[in-house]
């Protein structure tokens, strides 16, 4: 696919977000606008889901820390073919939609971790990442790998500033964790105004001391760069990723690079001014271009082979380590051990 359609689908996925917040006036426009070419990057080259099967266990997990710029996640959501329609889209932020003002797993198809206040996501990033290890160490035998993914977190300098994600990102160099990346939206901007007002650490230092393998993008809309990065970050197996990735927040609005995108909608002029600049007409509502909608539903539809592949394999498992595999499914399943034993142990707490 050539550059042009690339750089389209990336605009399309600013002004789609942006749209949503503006419809519902209320929400938080500059992250999605900002980080829109790392979401691009990550689901159209990068991560293994499934749209039809978004419970499919051995699928790639991405979490969004920055909960606020959910809109980002719903167009990715609804552009690969997820159970997010337009009209949901046009519903963020009403009561009863699927489209909440921060993502919600219990609610809508592929969100993988109810996130909003900031650092939660990480820190359960890092969980999920350690679950993978573990389940893999117990369930994984020559010649059968049943449990192989990755999890990739977005997060924001909110969720650096927090202090569960300084005790999460410590655990997670000491355990090794090479499975998760985390792609730091580094916008040097606050909901105050800029990060010089609160945040001057040196970030990628810090998780240097943390045992962590650390990247810089210095152009986050530079998509070549982002998935050199993110696939390098693949390759180090040994250490959990950081990618800070220098972006705009706001990118193609009159408010970019400011504090004024972030938590409020653009407003007409400046959508209008927004599609205008990214070549879109400036009349049009929630309108997607044929050739991006092809293109998000192809990458989208990749998963369904993946994810009958990784059936097979665990068929093939199964019938080799039957004990092992009941109990795998049980844990996907997410059931109690049949036997009381585990209830035996507890103690007991007389009142």
């Amino acid at each position: 696919f050539d550059s042009e359609l690339l750089k389209k689908c990336v605009d399309s996925v600013r002004i789609l977000s942006a749209e949503m917040v503006e419809k519902a006036k209320s929400g938080h426009p500059g992250a999605p606008m900002g980080c829109a070419p790392i979401a691009h990057v990550l689901y159209a080259d990068v991560m293994n889901f499934a749209p039809q099967q978004p419970k499919w266990f051995n699928r790639d997990r991405f979490v969004l820390s920055n909960g606020h710029g959910c809109a980002l996640l719903y167009s990715m959501l609804h552009l690969t073919g997820y159970s997010l329609s337009m009209d949901d889209l046009k519903q963020f932020r009403q009561i009863g939609s699927l489209t909440p003002g921060h993502p919600e797993n219990v609610l809508t198809p592929g969100v993988e971790v109810s996130t909003g206040p900031l650092g939660q996501g990480l820190s359960n990033g890092v969980g999920m990442a350690l679950a993978e290890k573990h389940l893999a160490a117990v369930f994984n035998k020559p010649g059968h790998t049943v449990v192989d993914h990755f999890t990739y977190v977005l997060c924001g300098d909110g969720c650096l500033q927090e202090g569960v994600t300084s005790e999460a990102s410590s655990i997670a160099g000491h355990q090794g964790l090479g499975k998760l990346i985390v792609c730091y939206d580094d916008n040097n901007i606050t909901i105050d105004g800029n990060t010089s007002l609160s945040f001057t650490e040196d970030v990628g230092m810090r998780y240097e001391a943390y045992g962590w393998h650390v990247q810089t993008v210095t152009d986050g809309n530079d998509l070549e760069a982002v998935q050199r990065a993110i696939e390098a970050a693949k390759l180090e197996t040994e250490r959990p990723s950081m990618i800070k990735i220098r972006t705009v927040i706001g990118f193609g609005s009159a408010k970019a690079g400011t504090s004024a995108a972030h938590g409020a909608p653009l407003g007409t002029e400046d959508m209008r001014n927004a599609k205008i600049a990214f070549n879109m007409n400036p009349d049009e509502s929630f309108a997607v271009p044929e050739n991006v909608a092809q293109y998000y539903t192809a990458r989208g539809a990749r998963g369904a082979d993946k994810a009958a592949q990784w059936t097979t394999a665990m068929e093939a498992y199964k019938a080799a380590f039957p004990e092992l595999g009941a109990e795998l499914e049980r844990r996907i399943a997410g059931d109690l051990p049949a036997t009381s034993a585990w209830v035996d142990g507890l103690p007991e707490n007389p009142s």
